[in-house]
């Protein structure tokens, strides 16, 4: 009876495992080409982090050179700023201690020579720092 009844079973039986068989076979194909491309997501995504790493190096020594830029350009207008406070402050001594520097100082001045100054201004500011054209000297 045993027999009788593994022998109608056994060919379902068998049937059974092939399906089984297959079915595992498909799902070990279908993780295979899923590991695969997850392998190449993550090679691409790396490729991409590669480049953005060299990009934000990049930036990072533009960014440098703009500090030291910037930098060499506030000690330069710091320079600028203490020579004309010297300055002012030696015409204001020569002023206040020399009769003749104070009467030329408070005296008038040509429009010519005021423009000529105003030029000689302009063309020697390498800092972009513009100077004011529509104003005239004080005696104006």
């Amino acid at each position: 009876m045993i027999s009788r009844i593994l022998g109608g079973a056994m060919p379902w039986l068998l049937a059974a495992l092939i399906a089984l068989l297959v079915f595992q076979f498909q799902q070990a194909q279908r993780v295979a080409v899923e590991r695969d491309m997850a392998v190449l997501q993550v090679e691409h995504e790396q490729g991409r982090a590669d480049v953005m790493q060299q990009h934000q190096r990049w930036q990072r020594q533009q960014i440098r050179t703009l500090n030291e830029s910037l930098a060499e350009r506030d000690r330069t207008l710091d320079r600028i700023a203490n020579d004309i406070s010297a300055s002012t402050a030696a015409l204001e001594r020569l002023g206040e201690t020399d009769a003749e520097a104070q009467d030329w100082l408070g005296g008038w001045v040509p429009g010519g020579i005021d423009d000529w100054v105003r030029q000689l201004q302009r063309s020697s500011d390498s800092d972009g720092v513009p100077v004011p054209s529509g104003t005239g000297s004080p005696d104006k």
